[in-house]
């Protein structure tokens, strides 16, 4: 995977056509860090990344650790629940 077509604050996504769940923080020689929407930095190596192009990283999502998918799948939960009682009062 060529780094050197990543730049920090492309947008990255699980999928084509999805919306995006996060921003290329940082890129390395053998990796990026990407900032995944309600879970943080998270390193991402190249077979982690299945296509870069027009400002955009595609994740491998298959290829990413369980704890991450489970983070992307859920990167915009508070939004989708957003209904003006979010969060919801105890």
């Amino acid at each position: 995977m060529p780094y050197t077509r990543i730049q920090s604050e492309d947008a990255v996504f699980i999928n084509e056509g999805t919306v995006g769940i996060g921003a290329v923080r940082e890129v390395h020689t053998d990796h990026i860090i990407v900032y995944i929407e309600r879970f943080g930095d998270q390193r991402i190596s190249a077979d982690e990344i299945s296509a870069v192009h027009d400002g955009k990283v595609v994740l491998a999502f298959d290829k990413l650790p369980d704890d991450v998918r489970e983070a992307v799948l859920h990167a915009h939960d508070a939004e989708d629940n957003a209904d003006g009682n979010w969060p919801p009062d105890d």
